[in-house]
């Protein structure tokens, strides 16, 4: 059952890197339509705003990717010089607290996006956008941020880790 939760998690993570990938494409194109529409028209257009919230969505998507990428920080220095008994130990450690930071960051986030569900908050921008779309979307990169985590954790339980 572990085993399956891993593989779905890591199917998960993937998913969410690829859009955050995605919307890196997004992001670049319409920074640079921007340019071409300011030069071309000599107007501008209000795009920063939804740059600012692809950059955000991108943070939070491709964070639990990252993590199975093993591409997260690490303290490669005290790491290195230990057992592989103490490596992984300390994996373990780093795991748990994984799961636990991550968990407040889902708590966090989904409160922050149920109130702007309830209370209807926009952005104070011209657009007036409903903030509960770039909220659900850090929301949802916390929650593959947990699930990764619980993952990694679960691997380095089994002794399975990359």
């Amino acid at each position: 059952m572990m085993r399956s939760f891993i593989r779905a998690a890591e199917r998960l993570a993937t998913l969410a890197g690829w859009v955050a990938g995605l919307l890196l494409l997004a992001t670049t194109s319409l920074i640079l339509f921007g340019i071409v529409y300011r030069k071309l028209g000599g107007n501008t257009l209000s795009i920063a705003e939804y740059s600012g919230y692809f950059m955000a969505a991108m943070v939070y998507l491709a964070a639990g990717y990252t993590l199975l990428k093993g591409e997260h920080i690490r303290v490669g220095l005290v790491r290195e010089r230990l057992s592989p008994a103490s490596q992984r130990r300390l994996d373990l450690i780093a795991g748990v607290l994984g799961v636990i930071f991550s968990a407040l960051l889902v708590y966090a986030l989904f409160k922050q996006t149920s109130d702007a569900l309830h209370y209807g908050t926009r952005s104070f921008m011209p657009s007036r956008t409903p903030m509960v779309y770039p909220y659900s979307t850090a929301f949802i990169g916390s929650l593959v941020l947990f699930l990764s985590f619980l993952a990694f954790t679960f691997k380095v339980w089994l002794g399975e880790e990359d």
